[in-house]
């Protein structure tokens, strides 16, 4: 079975992903840097949780400064010419948080997946990487054209590549920066949520376990297919768009309460409605 080094592994889409792989048969190491843009102890649990469950080695540093050759020490040190592909999910996410931080977003995002696109070179090793389905919009903050760069960079490398662009994901163990665990916390306390746009808004939620099994079923058609092309991209999403009033509706189903709203504009760095074409992505499975 092939050996998949996961970048971002303590990440909500990574963790999920380690765990799907490896109860595949994938034999699955990874690394993270654990930052603070949300609590790391949330993906120090993560990180645990696949230690405890599949002794998975995790290794933490940042895809800015690692060195791809030691990644981690057993007898000797394991280095990136020891797996077969990389999953690329490092990133620092967040729309809005990009128009205050673009140069965080330009040193990992853009640097850091350069330096990593130059070792899988090196060895020739295939890469499956997280865009992100802002890259189809106006690229209207940091993180979108981040993303949007990290196309461009894989597009003219010399690697075998697949490009997933992921639409508003949810689940266990999920972000709470994201909608879900913000709406949700602020509701549990009687804490009114902010809704922009008036509530006009609507977006493809994709749970998480379904947006996994299509990243690995691109990752075995990259791995097991002959390829046509040395680039891909894939969306990943369910076809249809929701409304972000009946997803506040949902959640104040399930809290038994109704939430107080905060109607507020436009957020300059959103965009008003997401829905994936999958068809591409239908084509290897999913």
């Amino acid at each position: 079975m092939h050996k998949i080094y996961i970048t971002g592994i303590a990440g909500f889409i990574g963790f999920h992903l380690a765990e799907k792989l490896a109860m595949e048969g994938y034999e699955v190491g990874g690394m993270d840097n654990f930052n603070d843009y949300y609590d790391p102890q949330l993906k120090r649990d993560r990180a645990l949780l696949l230690k405890a469950k599949f002794d998975m080695p995790i290794y933490e540093a940042n895809i800015e400064t690692v060195n791809w050759n030691k990644l981690w020490k057993n007898i000797n040190w394991v280095s990136l010419e020891d797996y077969d592909a990389v999953i690329h999910l490092a990133a620092h996410a967040g729309v809005r948080h990009s128009l205050e931080n673009p140069q965080m977003y330009i040193d990992t995002n853009i640097t850091g997946t350069q330096r990593l696109i130059h070792a899988c070179e090196e060895y020739e090793i295939p890469v499956v990487y997280a865009s992100s389905s802002t890259v189809d919009s106006d690229h209207l903050n940091p993180y979108a054209w981040s993303k949007y760069v990290n196309e461009k960079q894989f597009e003219s490398s010399k690697l075998l590549a697949a490009g997933l662009r992921f639409y508003t994901v949810y689940g266990e163990y999920g972000r709470p920066d994201m909608a879900l665990g913000l709406f949700a916390e602020a509701m549990s306390q009687g804490k009114p949520i902010d809704v922009y746009n008036d509530g006009d808004m609507q977006r493809d939620f994709t749970y998480v376990s379904d947006l996994v099994d299509g990243i690995h079923l691109v990752l075995e058609n990259l791995l097991l297919t002959p390829a046509i092309n040395h680039h891909e991209i894939y969306n990943l999403g369910t076809g249809k768009s929701n409304e972000l009033m009946d997803y506040i509706e949902c959640l104040e189903n399930e809290l038994g309460r109704v939430a107080q709203k905060n109607m507020l504009p436009m957020h300059p760095a959103d965009v008003k409605s997401t829905q994936a074409d999958i068809t591409k992505a239908q084509g290897v499975g999913y």
